[in-house]
């Protein structure tokens, strides 16, 4: 069921268009030199799995390439093009951090860093709405605790977005 779930995510910068395309670099590798190092099913590797992700993650390639505003983010590869995301987020921190002549501007290192992280955020949280349906204990814990006010405006909101 989550092998099918996709996380609607908006693009509008080069730079999370960049870190989501290395995202995608990173798992078409990885899936690659699993398949190459594992080919025996009884070490727990899937061929089928493995495929399917070297598909799915060349398929938003392929969006984010086409130059996409919205692409589809499969949850199955979510969880490692997010990782990707961090990494790059990390990296212009560091970059910031090490810019004591500072060479390059601080306000356009803090802008690339934050587009980062507002994606990072907005697919933390598509994975969560779509995970979270499924977690029967989570929806117990939800359903018994008390709502702010803000919680109700917050909820209105996203159900004006569905």
């Amino acid at each position: 069921m989550l092998e099918e779930a996709i996380v609607k995510l908006e693009v509008n910068s080069p730079v999370p268009r960049d870190a989501l395309l290395d995202g995608c670099a990173s798992v078409i590798q990885f899936e690659k030199k699993d398949g190459e190092e594992s080919t025996e099913h009884g070490n727990g590797f899937n061929p089928e799995r493995c495929e399917r992700r070297i598909v799915l993650a060349t398929t938003l390639d392929e969006q984010l390439v086409a130059g996409s505003q919205v692409v589809d983010v499969p949850v199955e590869i979510a969880d490692p093009v997010a990782t990707t995301l961090a990494e790059v987020i990390a990296e212009e921190m560091d970059a910031l951090v090490c810019d004591t002549h500072h060479e390059q501007p601080r306000g356009a290192m803090l802008g690339r860093a934050s587009g980062l992280m507002a994606t990072l955020v907005a697919l933390d949280a598509g994975m969560q709405r779509q995970v979270i349906p499924f977690d029967t204990f989570a929806l117990a814990r939800e359903a018994h605790r008390p709502r702010l006010p803000a919680d109700v405006a917050q909820q209105a909101q996203f159900a004006a977005q569905m």
